[in-house]
């Protein structure tokens, strides 16, 4: 294919051109050459090379390799395809190298066939589970391997979140990637707090999963001086304490010093219900974090205990309720706030998305002042 040679520094200024006038091929991107300079793909329209619009940039013939497959379903059979058009799956979710995909009953019969374009059109995946459901006391995802590229059937893997890195095991432990966007939220509102308090925090979060919420916060320079974190879950307990100590051991110091020494760093496998029923944890959190949705509303009047007193502390967790008790479920937040002498500066309950047709996921977070 002819491509246009010019300098790196004028492809901008040459691609418009090229584009406004109807020169440029959709058929191949921008090719980097040697000596400094790019090559943009033309059409037959283009005028030739001998053409003084060009300013003397000459004509390369570059071999334009076709483009492959860009979905998973064109590596299938075009009339299997057709025969089952509303029955492939539409979408799937990726942990590390990990694809979960759900699989209707009409096509389960090509689940490995599926599995194996999957594998082919995403070269960073090595294991593809189909997902039937959740199950057992924690509610975690009933994984069958499908097909693997290495033949591991391994589920653990690991992830990249906003810049740090969780081990993850769908089949043991729920987690959603889904939420990533409110860890970061979570992460703005604890440098806000440390700013309003003028030091580092104590975090609590009694339902922390693996610890993504702790990923984004440990993160942060500075920002804690503790955490107490746990699960219900012993196998989310497991990776949550491998994942702290990894994410301990990358803190870093502001302007070259050291990061400061995590005290306390306690780790519990146990019913959050228990934990303030101890006296040691008594006013202890400066930031508590809820996150179990079916049942943070409830649980909050047990929770309050954990926050310190006389000061300001934040209550920050995420609910799914029935849209029609928006209004009676943010007043039980009120009132169990309340009942633990505290008094509201701050209070968003905000919905964060859809659950289903009646029922929604929301945060709240509460800036409050416990009386001493």
């Amino acid at each position: 294919m002819r491509h246009l040679s010019v300098p790196s520094a004028q492809t901008q200024h040459w691609l418009e051109k090229c584009r406004s006038q109807h020169w440029s091929s959709a058929e191949a991107g921008i090719t980097r050459l040697e000596g400094g300079r790019n090559a943009i793909p033309l059409n037959d329209s283009a005028p030739l090379e001998s053409d003084s619009i060009w300013d003397k940039n000459p004509h390369v013939e570059i071999e334009i390799q076709s483009k492959g497959p860009t979905h998973w379903l064109e590596h299938l059979d075009e009339e299997l395809v057709k025969s089952y058009s509303n029955d492939w799956p539409r979408s799937y979710e990726v942990q590390g190298d990990v694809l979960i995909v759900k699989i209707e009953e009409a096509v389960w019969e090509y689940g490995e066939l599926i599995a194996d374009s999957m594998l082919t059109q995403l070269p960073s995946i090595r294991l593809v589970c189909a997902d039937l459901g959740v199950q057992g006391e924690f509610r975690v995802r009933n994984l069958h391997p499908l097909a693997s590229r290495d033949g591991s059937l391994e589920t653990r893997t690991r992830i990249r979140e906003n810049g740090y890195h969780l081990w993850v095991d769908a089949s043991t432990v729920y987690f959603s990637s889904r939420l990533s966007k409110e860890r970061v939220e979570t992460l703005a509102t604890a440098n806000r707090l440390r700013l309003q308090l003028n030091q580092p925090l104590v975090v609590c979060d009694p339902y922390a999963g693996v610890g993504p919420s702790m990923g984004a916060l440990l993160s942060e320079p500075n920002l804690l001086s503790g955490y107490l974190v746990g699960d219900l879950n012993p196998h989310a307990v497991e990776l949550l304490t491998q994942n702290l100590e990894y994410l301990s051991a990358r803190r870093k110091g502001i302007e070259k010093s050291p990061p400061l020494e995590l005290n306390p760093t306690e780790i519990h496998c146990r019913d959050a219900l228990e934990w303030a029923m101890d006296s040691e944890n008594h006013s202890s959190c400066d930031l508590l974090l809820v996150n179990l949705p079916h049942h943070s509303i409830a649980h909050i009047e047990a929770l309050m205990p954990l926050l310190k007193r006389g000061q300001t502390s934040v209550l920050r967790g995420w609910a799914i309720i029935e849209r029609l008790e928006l209004e009676n479920r943010e007043q039980t937040i009120l009132e169990a706030i309340s009942k633990a002498s505290g008094t509201i500066e701050e209070f968003t309950f905000k919905e964060v998305k859809g659950f289903s047709t009646t029922k929604i996921f929301m945060c709240f977070e509460a800036w409050l002042n416990l009386s001493a």
